[in-house]
């Protein structure tokens, strides 16, 4: 049976989607418990993660553009195998070998997405793209609904690295799914001209308008400070990893339901005033969760985020794939175009993971507000990017 490059890749995002939900909350509640709660090496472990990202990307531009960049998928993947077979091996002595751990991680990410992300810019088309991230959101949802309280089950029953070995199965089905893509658009340049695609960049406001969003996404949401925030304050009220893993599930409820409006309902004349209303709920939630921190609190304030997250997360992400299939981008250009996005991105990780280590340091209500003002700037250049592109066809 002839299996096409949209399910392999929907077969990709998915199990990788089980492994981003297990790493942004456990490994956060794991650091914090080996570490006595001290949440130095968790920014530490993210700096240098995001810093071997960004730079992994960048020296890879070239092979990028090559005919067996596939390869560095199923390498990234491979990847996972190390990284966490390496938490297995240090166990408890993890907090000592941060840096290592950042990297395989950051070597996993960089490599998996040198390439992941142009072939699902190829592989899906622009008016496809909302059904394609709608129902991912939807089956990842069921998805996380069922492994947060194996894991929490696991964690709570065995302890934190038996969970490991659902893992590594799950990398391995990954690994079987590459094998299946067909890399269909190669460009016909085979090295990176950055300085030819700034000026392009410069000369599209939809372009530059997008990296700024990047910019802020990655100070608060995409390997940002932010969600680890969050999770340490629910950690404090949830206060084991069963119970977390009950909570995560409950609200992966909505999330599954969000998926499938998004793919069947949500029209893209909405995406703006969407995101407006749904972040600026989120951020009175906040204001209100970090006055009176409480399980009500906490539960209203999960609700408007899971939704505002989601939404803007499914909006941002489809803007930033169709712009990459711009007639001045689509053949020659998306590598440069990509590694734009990760710059951004980077820049804007790093600040907010220094940031989180200030938090050491001082209470967490002098710091708190900074995020606001992340997420407010966040939303209203979302909803600015909306406006501009709202309409036309990209």
């Amino acid at each position: 049976m002839k299996i096409d490059n949209y399910k392999v890749l929907f077969g990709l995002k998915l199990f990788k989607s089980i492994l981003e939900s297990f790493v942004e909350s456990f490994l956060v509640l794991y650091f914090l418990t080996l570490s006595d709660s001290n949440i130095i090496p968790l920014a530490i472990y993210k700096i240098v993660a995001m810093t071997v990202v960004f730079f992994t990307i960048f020296l890879l531009r070239n092979i990028c553009k090559m005919k067996y960049r596939v390869h560095l998928l199923r390498i990234g993947i491979l990847f996972d195998f190390i990284h966490f077979l390496s938490l297995i091996i240090l166990k408890e002595k993890v907090i000592d070998y941060i840096y290592l751990v950042g990297i395989l991680y950051g070597l996993e990410e960089g490599i998996y997405y040198s390439v992941y992300n142009m072939f699902e810019s190829d592989g899906v088309t622009n008016k496809e793209r909302a059904k394609f991230s709608g129902y991912y959101i939807a089956v990842s949802s069921i998805f996380s609904i069922v492994f947060p309280v194996i894991f929490g089950g696991l964690i709570k029953g065995t302890g934190f690295l038996n969970t490991i070995i659902v893992v590594l199965m799950i990398v391995l089905i990954r690994i079987i799914i590459s094998f299946l893509f067909k890399d269909k658009n190669l460009p016909s340049e085979t090295k990176t001209n950055l300085k030819e695609f700034y000026k392009i960049a410069q000369n599209n406001k939809k372009i530059t308008e997008m990296y700024k969003v990047c910019f802020f996404n990655g100070l608060t949401y995409s390997e940002g400070a932010f969600s680890s925030i969050v999770t340490i304050y629910i950690i404090k009220v949830f206060s084991d990893s069963f119970s977390l893993g009950v909570f995560t599930s409950i609200f992966s409820l909505i999330s599954c339901l969000l998926g499938v409006m998004f793919a069947k309902i949500i029209k893209r004349k909405d995406y703006a005033n969407i995101i407006g209303v749904s972040m600026f709920l989120t951020i009175i939630s906040l204001i209100i969760m970090i006055i009176n921190c409480n399980a009500i609190t906490i539960i209203i304030f999960n609700f408007f985020q899971t939704i505002s997250k989601k939404m803007r997360s499914l909006i941002s992400g489809n803007s930033e794939y169709d712009l990459a299939n711009l007639s001045e981008v689509k053949k020659e250009y998306k590598v440069e175009y990509f590694l734009g996005h990760e710059f951004s991105l980077y820049i804007g990780r790093v600040i907010s993971q220094l940031i989180f280590i200030i938090m050491a340091f001082v209470d967490s209500i002098y710091v708190i507000p900074v995020f606001i003002i992340f997420l407010i700037i966040l939303t209203v250049d979302s909803v600015k990017l909306q406006n501009m592109i709202n309409g036309e066809n990209v």
